[in-house]
C-alpha cells in the first residue's frame, strides 16, 4: 500500500512538473535580456546625476548662489499640436567623410554609461574638493563644476537616445531575421567594394530598389529637356512662413541639372485650417456635429489618425511630432526641434517613395543580443547622407522610370483583372522586368498571369522565384500562395 500510495504520489507530482513546465513562459530573447540589463545601468547614471545635483545645489547655496540658476538644466522642450520649429539654415560642410562601418549595441550602450560613470566620479571628487579653496579661486572651481554638470546632462541625452535606437532596430532585426541577413549581406559587399582601389570618377550608380513612388507625384515631361515632378501637399500650418521656408527648401534642393538636361520639383501647397480639417462635411456629406473642435495647440495628437483626415491625392505638412518624422508614408510631421532645410529635403524623397541609401545590417553577439551596423556608402547623397548629401539627376531618372513602370504595371493588372487578357497582362509584366527584375508585384503577377495562360510549366520558375522573395520579405501570405500553387503542381 505504502509503495503504491507513494507511486501514486511520484505520478501526480511528475504530472505536476510537466504541467508546470508546460504553463511556463517562454524565456526572452537575449536582446531584450541584456537591453534589461543595459536599463539598469541606465537608471543607476539618472540617480547618481540627481543626487549630485542636490548636492551641487547645497553647497552652490552657501559658497556661490549666482550660479544657482546655470545650474538647472533647461526645461524638456514641448512638443505637439501646431508647436512649429525653427527652420534654420545648414550648417556648413566640411570635407565629405570616408565611407565607414558605425555600430549600436547593448555592450556600447554600457561603455558610454561607465565613461559617463567615470565623468561624473570626478565631477563629485571636484566638488567635495571645492569649498576648501581660498575663496579667491573657489568661484571659478564651481564655475568649471556647473560646466561639467551641464555637460554630463547632455551626455545622458545621448545615452538615452542610443538606448533608444538600440531597443528599435534590435526589435526589428528580431522579427524580420531573413531580411537583415539580406541587408548585412549586402553591407558587407558595399563594405568589401569599398577596400578595393578607386575606379575613374563617375557618378556612383544607384542601388537597385523596388521603388513605388506615390501616385500623387506626376511627371510633365512636354518641356523639352525640362522635367517637372509636381507634388499636391495639403498642410494645416497657420504659420504662413513656415510654410513658405518649407517650400522653398524643397524646391531649391530638388532642382538640378545634369548637362542640358534640367529636372525641378515644384510644390502645389493647399492650406486647410484645422477647423475646417476637423469640422468641415464628412466624407459621405453630413454637417459636422455642434461640439466640434480641432485640438488645442500644445495638445498630443494620434497623428495616423489626423493624416487620414487630409485628402488623400496629396502629401502632407503638418504639426504634433515629438521629432520630425514621416507618418502614413506621405505626411512629413514637424516637431519642436530646429530643422535644417537640407534635412526637410531628404525627408521630402522619402515621400516620393525614396528609402533611405545607408545600408543597414547586423552581427549576432548571442547572449549581448546584436549589434546594429549602419555605413554611409555616398556622402553626396541625401538620401544616403542626410547632414551632408544633395539631390542627384539619378534621383530624378529613378522617379522618373519608376512612374513609367507604375503605368506598365496598372495596364498589367487591367489586362488581368478587367479584360481577362492574361496574355497581354504577362507581356507588361515581363516589360516591367525587363526595366527592374527584382520588382516583386511584377513577379507575383506573373506568375499568376502564365497560369491563367495556360503556361503552367512556363509559370513554375516564375512561382520559385517569387517564393525567395516573399520568405525575404516576410509576406506569410504570398508564401502560403506559392506553397499551395506549388503543392499542386506535384500532384
Amino acid at each position: 500500500m505504502r509503495r503504491a500510495a507513494a507511486l501514486s504520489l511520484a505520478i501526480l507530482l511528475t504530472g505536476a512538473t510537466f504541467a508546470a513546465r508546460a504553463q511556463a513562459p517562454a524565456p526572452e530573447p537575449a536582446y531584450v535580456v541584456r537591453g534589461h540589463q543595459a536599463e539598469v545601468h541606465q537608471h543607476a547614471l539618472k540617480e547618481r546625476l540627481d543626487r549630485f545635483h542636490a548636492k551641487a545645489s547645497i553647497q552652490l547655496q552657501r559658497d556661490a548662489p549666482d550660479l544657482l540658476p546655470a545650474l538647472e538644466p533647461p526645461p524638456p522642450i514641448a512638443y505637439g499640436y501646431q508647436i512649429l520649429p525653427r527652420i534654420i539654415a545648414d550648417a556648413p560642410l566640411g570635407p565629405l567623410g570616408k565611407p565607414h562601418v558605425v555600430s549600436f549595441s547593448w555592450p556600447w550602450s554600457d561603455t558610454l554609461i561607465a565613461r559617463e560613470m567615470t565623468d561624473l566620479e570626478r565631477l563629485e571628487s571636484d566638488l567635495a574638493a571645492a569649498s576648501q579653496k581660498p575663496a579667491e579661486s573657489r568661484h571659478a572651481a564651481y564655475e568649471a563644476i556647473v560646466a561639467g554638470y551641464k555637460k554630463a546632462v547632455d551626455s545622458r541625452r545621448v545615452i538615452d537616445a542610443d538606448i533608444d535606437y538600440n531597443w528599435m532596430w534590435q526589435r526589428q532585426i528580431a522579427n524580420a531575421r531573413p531580411l537583415f541577413d539580406l541587408l548585412t549581406a549586402r553591407l558587407n559587399a558595399e563594405v568589401e567594394k569599398e577596400k578595393r582601389p578607386a575606379s575613374p570618377a563617375t557618378e556612383p550608380e544607384a542601388p537597385a530598389i523596388d521603388f513605388s513612388p506615390p501616385d500623387f507625384a506626376r511627371v510633365d515631361a512636354s518641356a523639352g529637356r525640362l522635367r517637372i515632378v509636381t507634388v499636391p501637399f495639403y498642410s494645416d500650418i497657420q504659420d504662413s512662413a513656415v510654410v513658405e521656408s518649407f517650400r522653398r527648401a524643397i524646391e531649391s534642393y530638388w532642382h538640378v541639372y545634369d548637362g542640358q538636361d534640367e529636372y525641378q520639383v515644384r510644390l502645389n501647397i493647399t492650406a486647410f485650417s484645422p477647423e475646417r480639417l476637423y469640422c468641415g462635411p464628412t466624407e459621405d456629406g453630413r454637417a459636422p456635429t455642434a461640439a466640434c473642435a480641432p485640438p488645442a495647440q500644445g495638445e498630443h495628437i494620434n497623428l495616423e489618425a489626423h493624416v487620414t483626415r487630409f485628402p488623400a491625392d496629396g502629401a502632407v505638412l503638418t504639426t504634433g511630432a515629438e521629432s520630425l518624422k514621416l507618418t502614413a508614408e506621405r505626411a512629413i510631421v514637424l516637431g519642436p526641434h530646429d530643422v535644417a532645410p537640407r534635412t526637410l529635403a531628404h525627408e521630402f524623397g522619402h515621400v516620393l517613395g525614396f528609402p533611405d541609401a545607408y545600408l543597414r545590417g547586423y552581427k549576432d553577439l548571442g547572449a549581448d543580443g546584436f549589434e546594429v551596423e549602419e555605413f554611409v556608402p555616398n556622402f553626396e547623397d541625401i538620401m544616403s547622407s542626410p547632414g551632408a548629401g544633395s539631390v542627384l539627376a539619378r534621383h530624378f531618372r529613378t522617379l522618373i522610370a519608376a512612374k513609367e513602370i507604375q503605368t506598365l504595371m496598372q495596364e498589367g493588372l487591367d489586362a488581368l483583372y478587367k479584360r481577362a487578357d492574361p496574355s497581354d497582362a504577362a507581356a507588361r509584366f515581363r516589360e516591367v522586368l525587363a526595366r527592374n527584375p527584382n520588382h516583386y508585384g511584377a513577379t507575383l503577377q506573373l506568375a499568376k498571369a502564365l497560369d491563367l495562360a495556360g503556361k503552367p510549366e512556363e509559370a513554375l520558375p516564375v512561382w520559385r522565384r517569387i517564393m525567395g522573395m516573399a520568405e525575404a520579405a516576410g509576406d506569410a501570405e504570398t508564401i502560403q500562395t506559392v506553397r499551395t500553387r506549388l503543392a499542386d503542381s506535384h500532384q
